[in-house]
């Protein structure tokens, strides 16, 4: 299904340039096992550029070096087009699996949820692996649906960000605890990214490596 250690793209035309070769060379250097692609952002096509799609290109050189692609989509709220979206460039492209970005605009909406999240298994078949993207803690976000999507997912891979602190060790074994209710495996994600001043150190980000070896986990990924 998944394992080892994989990074989000969200804007192709801002990584390395939009250079597809250099892309893969840093994929390859940083020996990651997937990456994971922004493909629909709710009911459009993501990574077309100026009348270009970017993704069929990137898709075929990753593949080409054995680095595994997974597709991601962000969804608002409005089931039937979201997932409308998400099989056009699952049929079309052919990734290895899909993740499922949900968040606020799904708080409250379990029906919806179901909704999309049955009209996209049905579209996109059972073999394709699904995973839902979301908040770490749900004691934290008892309004989210996570039952009406993990219901139709085969693992979940929340978004472990230890933002403003660096303890990502700690925040994982947490994530753990709350998501064993949902009796789905966990591939989690790690943060990469800068935001209101804060940063993850080096140190923090192979922790949070070495914690998911130590937890037995199957890998982890990065945004």
């Amino acid at each position: 299904m998944i394992a080892g250690k994989g990074f989000y793209i969200w804007k192709i035309r801002y990584c390395e340039g939009g250079n597809v070769f250099a892309i893969v060379e840093q994929a390859i250097r940083l020996q990651l096992s997937h990456v994971l692609i922004k493909a629909a952002d709710g009911p459009y096509r993501y990574n077309v550029y100026e009348g270009r799609d970017l993704l069929p290109d990137l898709v075929s050189a990753l593949r080409d070096a054995g680095i595994q692609v997974w597709f991601w989509q962000y969804i608002y709220g409005n089931p039937a087009s979201e997932a409308m979206a998400a099989i056009e460039r699952v049929q079309r492209l052919q990734p290895a699996g899909f993740v499922v970005n949900a968040e606020v605009e799904y708080k409250n909406k379990p029906a919806q949820a179901e909704a999309y999240m049955k009209a996209l298994r049905a579209g996109v078949g059972n073999d394709l692996p699904i995973a839902l993207s979301t908040y770490r803690w749900p004691s934290y976000h008892p309004e989210f649906p996570f039952k009406s999507f993990l219901a139709y997912c085969d693992f979940a891979m929340p978004q472990v960000y230890w933002m403003q602190a660096h303890n990502p060790r700690e925040q994982l074994v947490r994530t753990l605890a709350e998501y064993k209710q949902f009796n789905r495996p966990v591939f989690p994600t790690g943060a990469c990214f800068r935001e209101h001043g804060w940063w993850p150190t080096a140190a923090d980000v192979s922790e949070f490596i070495q914690a998911c070896k130590d937890l037995s986990l199957q890998g982890c990924n990065f945004w």
